[in-house]
């Protein structure tokens, strides 16, 4: 009988344990009903150690005549009565910066340690271990009246909606503001600071025990460091990016991480970022992707980190060796003994279950396999995007990556239906809508000259650049070419043929 297990629930992506306001728990450095350390705990301390090894916080920075830059310590705010106070404030100001401190490889959800805030006025460090109600913090940074300024933010708004249930708004990056001025990206926030403000203020410790208290002056340092500059930074990257004519395109990509669904379970983004999976058949695919969702659902009820329940390399080696009885999970190598028997009979049900998935219901590929004139259009659409970053002082980070240029191409080249991707929309589908157009026509002309396969026709060639029944538009761009297959990945030399369909029984 299958070990029972619990439904996922996309929309509540909260422990049962966890109260939904503050933390709750002890963080007592001396907290006795912690879990025994992990090796990534244990190379924490170490860092945080080798971070006070001078037993003095750093040195006074000398700060720039900027009347957008605070002055002084930070305050702690403890209590209540005073952090209902500093919202009022913040709220008042219209914008204010935000980071937070937390520790995640000991949980399921990180253990929110700190929350660091700052105006133009004053910098404030809130202590979440204390018991303070947040809800109306979490409330103020949805609130799309104030503007959060961030650095490399996206981690530090997961609180909202695991919450309040919607996602935060208003939100401007520097780190990604200051990509649409040429700058590399991603990039750290101190050299942001000694690029536009002129100030060297040091690197922070990449690890601290922020759940230790008091917390050192080191750590109140570093801590209001981390955004004493941004809201000047905001101010300066504005201004350069109105110049640039970047400022939207900017903004955009800002608010994107506004997304309330960035912060739940997404079993297909899960499978996209386990390394391995791009080279898996489609039905051990669809293994993996059951896989996923078992570990989730089973980290998220022991509350642990899911790779800390089940290792990435144990999930493939189990959908490339697929086992046929409980029994022979004794030779998965790194299988914890307490999985195996907790859930062996799962892991063998859905092993099972995924042999009997017809092939129509198989998710596609992740694989990149591009024939020959695919690559050719590839490399034409990434070469002028290169040169269109150029020109729009934009790197090319943050437009796209190789690999997801590279499904979308496969994809629309085979006419696998509707694209559901970012380079269709917005300003991306501005830039470089045109050239992927281009490179599909010049595919199509190519296999055109080429003349039909033996044994079979052509299909008939799509319009390119309008929608039906309409004039062309940038919004609704048709890209769909008949496809072309390489001989690797279609023996048969069929054009119609589904290069994935060998793939069926995995």
């Amino acid at each position: 009988m299958p070990s029972e297990t619990p439904t996922p629930d996309p929309s509540n992506p909260v422990p049962p344990e966890t109260n939904g306001q503050g933390q709750g728990q002890s963080q007592s450095s001396g907290d006795s009903g912690r879990r025994p350390l992990s090796y990534r705990s244990r190379h924490r301390a170490r860092q945080h150690d080798l971070a006070h090894a001078d037993e003095h916080a750093p040195a006074e920075l000398a700060l720039p005549d900027d009347p957008l830059i605070p002055r002084g310590d930070p305050e702690l705010v403890t209590d209540t009565p005073v952090l209902a106070e500093l919202i009022a404030h913040l709220r008042s100001a219209g914008a204010f910066a935000y980071d937070s401190e937390f520790i995640g490889e000991e949980s399921y959800v990180p253990r929110i340690c700190l929350i660091q805030v700052a105006t133009a006025q004053r910098v404030a460090l809130i202590d979440p271990l204390g018991g303070l109600d947040l809800k109306p913090f979490w409330e103020l940074l949805a609130d799309p009246a104030v503007e959060k300024i961030v650095h490399a933010g996206q981690q530090d708004f997961e609180p909202v909606v695991r919450f309040l249930g919607r996602g935060p708004a208003n939100i401007f990056d520097v780190q990604l503001g200051s990509a649409f001025l040429g700058k590399p990206y991603p990039i750290a926030l101190w050299k942001l600071v000694q690029e536009y403000v002129g100030l060297e203020i040091g690197k922070a410790p990449k690890f601290s025990q922020w759940d230790r208290r008091p917390l050192t002056p080191v750590q109140l340092k570093y801590a209001a460091n981390d955004v004493r500059f941004l809201v000047s930074l905001r101010a300066k990257l504005g201004e350069r990016l109105e110049a640039a004519g970047n400022a939207a395109a900017a903004k955009a990509d800002c608010e994107a991480m506004a997304d309330a669904s960035l912060y739940r379970f997404d079993l297909d983004q899960q499978s996209l970022r386990l390394r391995g999976s791009e080279r898996l058949k489609r039905r051990e695919l669809a293994l993996l992707r059951s896989f996923l969702v078992l570990r989730d659902q089973m980290a998220r009820k022991l509350d642990v980190p899911p790779r800390t329940f089940l290792k990435d390399a144990v999930l493939l080696d189990l959908v490339k060796n697929p086992i046929t009885r409980v029994e022979d999970l004794q030779r998965v190598w790194g299988l914890p003994r307490p999985v195996e028997m907790a859930h062996g009979q799962t892991i063998l049900d859905l092993t099972r279950a995924a042999q009997t998935i017809p092939p129509e219901e198989l998710p596609e590929s992740l694989r990149d396999e591009l024939s020959h004139g695919e690559h050719m259009a590839l490399d034409e659409v990434w070469t002028r995007m290169q040169q269109l970053c150029v020109e729009r002082q934009i790197d090319p980070a943050v437009v796209t990556s190789k690999s997801e240029l590279s499904r979308l191409i496969r994809r629309l080249a085979r006419n696998k239906g509707p694209a559901d991707s970012r380079l269709t929309k917005g300003w991306r589908q501005e830039m470089l809508g045109e050239v992927i157009a281009k490179a599909l026509v010049d595919l199509a002309e190519r296999r055109k000259a080429r003349g039909p396969r033996r044994g079979h026709d052509r299909k008939p060639e799509a319009k390119l650049g309008q929608t039906k029944g309409s004039d062309a538009t940038p919004e609704g761009m048709l890209f769909d070419v008949a496809p072309e297959k390489s001989a690797s990945s279609n023996p048969t030399g069929d054009a119609n043929a589904d290069p994935d369909d060998d793939d069926d029984e995995g």
